[in-house]
């Protein structure tokens, strides 16, 4: 079987890559103000899997081990077995700080 070059995929995955951080920080700053609003969380949820999973196929670990984090705390928080705090959100936005020096 044919080996695939993902560097023909890198300007098509850090296009994704920006939509989903932006996706990311706005739901962060919703849940800054409402840490009730279960979209916003479940938006939070969604593009850090996504972002994670778009990661592991290009190969770039450190994003996949940053979002990883983002997407359990934001599972725990949904499924009810953990409480979202003021202090796990600025946790989160401190994270999406790295992933987006990461990927500059």
């Amino acid at each position: 079987m044919a080996q695939i070059n993902l560097s023909n995929y890198k300007n098509l995955y850090l296009q994704t890559a920006k939509k989903y951080l932006s996706k990311m920080t706005l739901s962060l700053s919703q849940l800054s103000n409402d840490v009730s609003n279960k979209n916003a969380l479940n938006d939070l949820h969604i593009a850090s899997h996504s972002l994670k999973s778009q990661s592991q196929v290009m190969g770039f670990t450190d994003v996949v081990n940053i979002c990883l984090n983002i997407e359990k705390g934001s599972d725990d928080t949904l499924k009810g077995n953990a409480q979202l705090s003021s202090q796990i959100i600025s946790d989160f936005k401190e994270s999406v700080k790295k992933l987006e020096q990461i990927l500059k």
